[in-house]
């Protein structure tokens, strides 16, 4: 195996497995640590999908370790830890802690972070992350409800993480090329430090970010770097072809939406305008015993309309309701979307778009989806999936992913 990768959750895993594919990898995604009776010869790469990004510190570093044991039994020749391209976490957030415990299982004393992904809009320029051409805690992830990102200055946010000192390899240095991203690695590691954030402008950064760091056993990023390390290792002769499609699928179709980013409000407020669309309400969840089934009543009798559930509203309003109802309303909401795909599964819906990384999660989890092979790009970062299985077509949208019609575009695609 030549690469294996660890995502910290599900939309982004599908996101980089998309980019390495889309690279020239044969990929393979499992939703948690694979069984070890699987059989991978037909992959160069493996992307290992958790549900790590919130939970407790202690139990993300429990399961991505036992992730990386796997991988490593299987004699992955380089380990990435995925995180979001928009650097999701807190100042006490888990990024910074699974680095140190996958750098410390490897015995490796240095990596780079290199979260951007400019074909998302997300850029790096001397260690400040930019959305769109606005700073990262400008462009709305500020008002995130889990991951709330209050700085754009990474090099300062990886540095409240980790116990390590963190630096920068900036884009003067890049743009020089492999042999001078080299030489600024060598004099970061004389000066101790362990981390490198690198700035990214464009696609072709990762390319020589890649060639400069081919020493490297372990990297961390977003799904962009994937777009270079696939040609690491063309260029070594090492790539298997792929050309593999993936077959059709009769079936009805569903959407479901949790998450409550700005790009997917206006997403479902488009799909809405249009397709039968059914809100789920807080207030209903908690006094209705009954709401589950009276949704689930609503779906089958839009069955054949490619109906849309949706808990997306604005982060405003997801402050309200955690007042009003707990903290722990967005996980009640979790539950009722596994509810309703476990049941409405047997009705043949089995081709599925999901949006937001934590509903996507919940949902794969509630199908007891394991493997996930890689189809076309409906746009950047989102793949159609397949589950041979259960025969299962399905795509995880990150929040902030998407043009306006993704939902129509999904659908064309599926």
């Amino acid at each position: 195996m030549l690469l294996g990768v660890i995502g910290d959750d599900f939309t982004g895993s599908s996101d980089i497995a998309n980019n390495l594919k889309k690279a020239g990898m044969s990929v393979g995604m499992y939703s948690g640590v694979p069984d070890n009776k699987i059989k991978l010869n037909k992959y160069n790469a493996v992307v290992i999908a958790l549900k790590t990004r919130t939970i407790p510190i202690k139990k993300a570093i429990s399961e991505s370790i036992k992730a990386l044991e796997w991988l490593k039994s299987k004699k992955c020749k380089k380990i990435i830890f995925k995180y979001c391209s928009t650097f999701d976490s807190t100042k006490k957030g888990n990024i910074g802690p699974v680095i140190d415990a996958i750098m410390k299982n490897l015995n490796v004393d240095f990596t780079i972070a290199c979260p951007s992904f400019p074909d998302a809009g997300r850029i790096l320029y001397q260690g400040h992350m930019f959305v769109n051409g606005v700073p990262l805690n400008e462009s709305g992830m500020e008002n995130h409800p889990l991951t709330p990102m209050t700085d754009h200055n990474l090099v300062r946010w990886l540095n409240y993480q980790t116990k390590g000192k963190v630096d920068l390899i900036n884009s003067l240095t890049i743009k020089e090329g492999a042999k001078s991203i080299k030489k600024r690695i060598t004099e970061l590691k004389k000066s101790n430090v362990k981390y490198a954030i690198t700035d990214t402008l464009d696609n072709q950064d990762f390319d020589l970010i890649c060639s400069g760091t081919d020493n490297l056993k372990f990297l961390t990023g977003g799904s962009g770097i994937a777009l270079g390390l696939p040609k690491v290792f063309k260029k070594k002769g090492m790539l298997k072809k792929s050309n593999s499609k993936l077959p059709n699928v009769k079936g009805n179709t569903i959407i479901l939406s949790g998450s409550c980013s700005l790009t997917t409000n206006e997403q479902v407020e488009l799909y809405k305008k249009s397709n039968p669309s059914l809100f789920i309400s807080p207030e209903e969840l908690i006094k209705n015993k009954n709401y589950h089934n009276e949704i689930i009543e609503w779906i089958l009798r839009n069955s054949k309309k490619r109906p849309l559930i949706y808990s997306t509203t604005l982060p405003k309003k997801v402050s309200l309701y955690q007042k009003k109802f707990g903290s722990n309303i967005s996980s009640k909401i979790e539950n009722l979307f596994q509810k309703i795909i476990k049941n409405i599964y047997k009705y043949n819906f089995n081709k599925i778009v999901c949006a937001g990384g934590e509903t996507s999660g919940a949902i794969v989890k509630a199908l007891m989806i394991k493997e996930l092979q890689i189809g076309e790009e409906i746009s950047a970062g989102v793949p159609v999936m397949w589950e041979p299985e259960k025969n299962i077509k399905i795509t995880l949208k990150s929040g902030n992913f998407g043009q306006k019609d993704f939902f129509s575009r999904a659908l064309k695609k599926l």
